[in-house]
C-alpha cells in the first residue's frame, strides 16, 4: 500500500487533443504535493494513439495507469474508487473529467477547504460535504466567504443546493464511502440516472457543496460531451431505447 493524503481520479474517453492540454497539469500538480494520481481510459475511436501517448507520458510512472474496454461512467468510477483506497488509503478523493486541468495551488487549497469546513454548517443551513474546483459548471447562485471559498445561496433549488457537477467531484473519503456510495450503475454509458443521484444523495443526508477558492484553481477546455450530443458519432448507445427512458438525455431528444 502507498498511503497518500489525496487521490485524483482522472477519467478519460478519446479526446486526445483535449487530455495532452488538461492531464500534463494534473500530473505537474500531483507531483508538487507528494500526492497520487489514476488514470483511467476506455477509448473505441483511435484508441492505439491514445494509449500510446498515456504510456509515454507515464514513463516515469507518475500515475497509475487503467486502459480497458469500455465502460459506463459508474462502473468506471467505481472501479477506480475501489481501487484507489486498497492500492493508497487516501483521506480524500477527487474524481474529475479529462476537459478539466489543475492550477498551482489546487490540492493544497482543497484539502485545506475539507478540513476546515467537512461536516461545518453552512450559512445556507445545511452541511459541508462535497467540493468542487469548478465553478464554471455550478450554475447556482453562490455567495462568497471570506477565505476566497463559495457555496450555494439559500434562495436556490433545492435540485442545487447538494450539486457538484461530475466534472470535478471532491470529498473525504469516508463522505464517499458512507453518505455518496459511489455512482449508480445504469444500462448506458452515461446518463443523468447515474450521474445526478449521487447529489441528490448528498442532499438528502443534509449535506451542500463548496466550490474551492471559487474556481480559480482549476481551467477547463471546451468540448462536447458523449451525454449529450445529438451528432451520431457521439451517440454510444440505441436512439430509439434510449428515447424511450426518461432518465436519459440528448438535444434534439423528443420530450416522452
Amino acid at each position: 500500500m502507498e498511503k497518500t493524503d489525496f487521490l485524483t481520479i482522472f477519467a478519460g474517453f478519446e479526446n486526445l487533443p483535449v487530455v495532452e492540454q488538461t492531464l500534463p497539469a494534473v500530473i505537474e500538480e500531483t507531483r508538487q504535493n507528494d500526492a497520487r494520481l489514476i488514470v483511467h481510459d476506455s477509448s473505441v475511436k483511435e484508441r492505439d494513439k491514445k494509449w500510446e501517448y498515456l504510456k509515454e507520458l507515464n514513463k516515469n510512472k507518475d500515475f497509475f495507469l487503467l486502459l480497458s474496454d469500455n465502460l459506463s461512467m459508474a462502473h468506471a468510477r467505481n472501479m477506480c474508487l475501489h481501487l484507489g483506497q486498497e492500492l493508497m488509503a487516501p483521506e480524500y478523493i477527487c474524481v474529475m473529467e479529462d476537459d478539466h486541468g489543475f492550477k498551482p495551488g489546487l490540492i493544497q487549497a482543497a484539502i485545506k477547504a475539507m478540513k476546515t469546513y467537512y461536516g461545518k454548517k453552512a450559512p445556507n443551513g445545511l452541511r459541508y460535504g462535497l467540493f468542487s474546483g469548478c465553478g464554471k459548471h455550478h450554475k447556482a447562485k453562490r455567495e462568497l466567504l471570506p477565505d476566497g471559498n463559495a457555496y450555494p445561496a439559500s434562495d436556490n433549488n433545492p435540485a442545487q443546493m447538494g450539486r457538484a457537477n461530475s466534472c470535478f467531484r471532491c470529498a473525504p473519503t469516508s463522505h464517499w464511502n458512507n453518505v455518496l456510495k459511489g455512482y449508480d450503475t445504469d444500462e448506458y454509458l452515461i446518463s443523468t440516472f447515474q450521474t445526478n443521484n449521487l447529489n441528490l444523495r448528498n442532499y438528502f443526508k443534509g449535506f451542500t457543496m463548496m466550490i474551492i477558492q471559487n474556481g480559480d484553481l482549476m481551467f477547463d477546455i471546451e468540448v462536447g460531451g458523449r451525454g449529450v450530443r445529438s451528432a451520431s458519432d457521439m451517440k454510444l448507445w440505441d436512439e430509439k431505447y434510449t428515447a424511450s427512458d426518461s432518465r436519459s438525455r440528448y438535444l434534439g431528444k423528443d420530450s416522452v
